[in-house]
């Protein structure tokens, strides 16, 4: 982002802090931002936390204000960037926040405008860290890298700075809700009209199929002290060899649903009696490492039925790259595509037509919560995509490309039920594997999902809205 000065560079008006927020917030409410945090309440670093459905949906905005006029050399301010700066590094690029910062003045406008410029920032940004790292660290401060500079130009540089006072704000709000098509009375007015379109459930007994269903798991399982002195030495130990599913405890023991016996690798770091313990006890008193552990059994299940995984995600990998897609059985005994390969339609000044563009892949997310003695796993269909077919991309590449699919009127419940239906299938019905299933795969057992019958009916698609799933097949007949 860049910097804007809201009706030019005129110097503020000092104000108090609160009111200064108060003019902020409706500034931002006139732009469809909704308020979930204040820091006068909460306490919290951020002065407020904002979200936009309209403009970034599912994005958090995190905002700071200063009623104050503000320089580059403050210590305070500089501390302040760097923390927001390691906060936002330490998320994931799917989850990192955006900063706007508020303030009602500037000293030396120039340099805020190269520190905050979308392009082009980095040296003025090297030479504002240099400062910080010899001017503003503390003792117990972690001085900036080379490489965390170059992030804190990224997030500078994505970064907004609106430099106004309360009076300049407030007109803004007067002009916006008097000009913008926006405004919040016609938003209002217009999601009305929606709303009115589509509220009024039928009348009629229907059944609400949920996306969790019961997973009966092994009576007991057993715990072995370790002469291991970690997780990786056991692994280091056995590279290259298929060792049965464990957890691996702080206390240095081992968890697993195989018996550390003699059929079982792991035995060889085994040492004093193997405790046999009941598994439903786990499961009510420690549901979480109930869960992990049926979790880290049941991707081996999942890994044999030849699905890859990245992190809870699972998905089908194209081996055969001379094959635009790939086919499974699914639970209609019909071959559900799962795998399409999209290539360039022209050429581009990255690659040339016919070249492959990206896979596209039919994916799963799963878990397996435990409630009340009870485990289950819970399916959420998934898109996923690849650029070779196989390996895990980078996950701001992911959601570029997912931007083309992210269209509500191919998201429909229907498709939604059928892709829940087919990766049940595959996970709990289908017995076709890719590599020999072992010993105590028999031991886990699936139940039908879960339901619950209602006196009404959601609305009817009609006729003219197309379901993802045809969508994707109309794609893939193109």
């Amino acid at each position: 982002m860049t910097i804007e000065f809201l009706y030019g560079r005129r110097e503020a008006l000092t104000g108090k802090s609160e009111a200064y927020k108060k003019s902020v917030r409706a500034y931002l409410e006139s732009f469809d931002f909704s308020q979930t945090t204040d820091s006068i309440v909460e306490g919290t670093l951020a002065d407020m936390v904002f979200y936009n459905p309209i403009i970034a949906p599912g994005k958090k905005f995190v905002i700071e204000a200063k009623a104050e006029k503000m320089s580059l050399q403050s210590k305070r301010l500089a501390r302040e960037l760097i923390d927001y700066f390691r906060l936002w590094q330490n998320k994931t690029p799917s989850e990192r926040f955006k900063f706007m910062l508020f303030t009602q003045a500037v000293r030396k406008p120039n340099r805020w405008e190269k520190m905050f410029g979308e392009i082009d920032n980095f040296t003025e940004v090297v030479k504002w860290c240099e400062w910080y790292n010899n001017r503003c660290c503390e003792n117990d401060d972690s001085l900036l890298t080379s490489k965390e500079i170059k992030d804190v130009a990224k997030f500078f540089a994505e970064s907004t700075v609106k430099v106004g006072n309360n009076v300049q704000l407030e007109l803004a709000v007067s002009e916006k809700a008097t000009t913008s098509a926006s405004s919040i009375r016609r938003y209002g007015t217009n999601l009305l009209k929606i709303v009115n379109k589509r509220k009024s459930p039928i009348e009629k007994k229907s059944t609400l199929l949920m996306n969790i269903f019961p997973i009966t798991i092994p009576e007991y399982y057993y715990v072995a002290n370790s002469t291991a002195q970690s997780k990786d030495e056991i692994y280091d130990y056995f590279r290259g060899e298929l060792i049965p599913p464990f957890i691996w405890r702080k206390d240095r023991t081992m968890m697993s649903f195989s018996n550390f016996d003699e059929s079982n690798l792991l035995t060889v770091f085994a040492k004093g009696i193997t405790k046999v313990i009941e598994t439903k006890e786990l499961q009510l008193e420690n549901p979480s490492l109930a869960s992990r552990l049926i979790n880290i059994h049941l991707r081996r299940i999942l890994k044999n039925k030849g699905l890859f995984r990245d992190k809870d995600t699972f998905y089908f990998p194209m081996f055969d790259k001379s094959k635009e897609r790939r086919k499974e059985l699914d639970h209609r005994g019909s071959m559900r595509i799962v795998v399409r390969k999209f290539s360039y339609t022209k050429d581009t000044n990255y690659a040339e037509k016919g070249d492959v563009n990206f896979y596209f892949h039919r994916g799963v997310e799963v878990k397996t919560p435990t409630y009340w003695g009870t485990s289950y796993v819970e399916l959420i269909p998934r898109r996923y995509y690849t650029l070779n077919g196989e390996t895990p991309t980078d996950g701001e590449i992911r959601a570029k490309i997912d931007s083309t699919f992210r269209k509500s009127e191919y998201d429909r419940g229907k498709s939604r039920v059928g892709l829940t239906k087919f990766w049940k299938f595959i996970i709990s019905e289908s017995e076709k594997y890719y590599r020999p299933p072992e010993t105590w795969f028999n031991l886990f057992n699936f139940g039908n999902f879960l339901s619950e019958s209602v006196e009404w009916s959601p609305m009817v698609i009609g006729r003219d809205q197309t379901p993802l799933w045809d969508y994707m097949e109309k794609k893939d007949n193109d």
